[in-house]
């Protein structure tokens, strides 16, 4: 009997790994090269630095040579940075052109495609991302407003007084950039730096490991705190988005899970102040306790929800197999 392989079989992409790859694998594929990770993780903070300085020192010197007042002549010391709505704006642009730059540099590096960075389907699940934001807008709706009105220095409202005026500017910007921002760095961190790290072995629990917490203590340095409990809420924030990512195989939940988080919060200081104030050395850290806890909590939840959806943490991508936005049971592994 003559025999008849899957087309599957046949038509290996040599940029894609070659069989069911989780997601912080993808990298590893038969044309790897080492070099090529260690070049991505040197890059990624780079352009970080030259976004970030070009946008933000930009606006300081048209504000300044323009007499426009976008920028707080002055901050009130080390570690604490007064966010005007301009500020706020270049920020947030700042950090989302990781997005493009994460994408770009897969391309370049790796060869493959930005889809591929997406999910380990090869595109960003929207039904997944807008089910999960479903549940987790209410919860850190509730939990935003109460955790502002009991904990306000903390949540950064101890400027001026809103008016009218501030709030429509600052919750304008910050609803349409700060998810942006929070795409930015999950595409950055929780995409190119965590296949970057997890491509250095092939070993499976190695390169899980390597891939969850390499980008997370580069995350949590490079914002420069101060406070061992804001330290902590941070690194919270960094793990459960890596889990979150791997556990659901795409980047989509910790995308979400980072908007609501930050949006949220921003949103509910602009009732309050007319600028936000963000201080990494506050000696008030403990307040981000309940954070602490509900970001890893929804980790769980996300992690127990993806299980009972068979939701799958790997696929191959070589395979012309349709495949379910919510589910693959043929490699569902847990």
């Amino acid at each position: 009997m003559q025999r008849h392989d899957h087309p599957a079989t046949n038509s290996r992409d040599p940029v894609l790994p070659p069989g069911p790859t989780e997601y912080h694998q993808f990298l590893r594929t038969p044309g790897y090269r080492w070099w090529k990770a260690v070049l991505a993780i040197v890059l990624i903070p780079i352009a970080y630095v030259i976004s970030t300085l070009t946008l933000t020192w930009g606006l300081t010197a048209a504000s300044e040579s323009f007499d426009l007042g976008l920028v707080p002549p002055e901050t009130p010391g080390d570690g604490v940075v007064i966010m005007s709505p301009a500020r706020l704006l270049a920020s947030n642009l700042a950090i989302g052109v990781l997005i493009p730059v994460s994408l770009g540099l897969q391309r370049m590096l790796f060869g493959q495609p930005g889809r591929w960075m997406h999910s380990v389907h090869g595109r960003f699940r929207w039904k997944l991302a807008l089910a999960l934001a479903g549940v987790l807008v209410p919860v850190y709706l509730a939990y935003g407003i109460v955790w502002t009105v009991m904990n306000p220095e903390a949540a950064g409202v101890s400027g001026p007084p809103a008016t009218l005026a501030s709030t429509v500017v600052l919750f304008v910007i910050v609803l349409l950039t700060s998810p942006l921002q929070s795409a930015g760095e999950e595409y950055a961190a929780r995409g190119l730096l965590a296949r970057s790290f997890g491509s250095f072995t092939t070993q499976r629990t190695v390169s899980l490991l390597l891939a969850m917490l390499a980008p997370n203590l580069m995350f949590t340095v490079i914002h420069g705190l101060a406070d061992p409990w804001l330290v902590a809420y941070t690194f919270s924030v960094g793990l459960a988005c890596a889990v979150i990512t791997w556990r659901t195989g795409g980047i989509e939940g910790a995308v979400v899970l980072h908007a609501v988080n930050n949006t949220i919060l921003f949103l509910v200081a602009s009732f309050f102040s007319s600028e936000v104030t963000i201080d990494r050395n506050s000696g008030q850290g403990e307040v981000m306790l309940p954070g602490t806890l509900l970001m890893l909590l929804t980790a769980a939840g996300v992690w127990l929800w993806a299980r009972h959806r068979g939701i799958a943490r790997s696929a191959d991508p070589n395979s012309d197999r349709p495949t379910n936005e919510w589910a693959c049971p043929h490699v569902v592994d847990d």
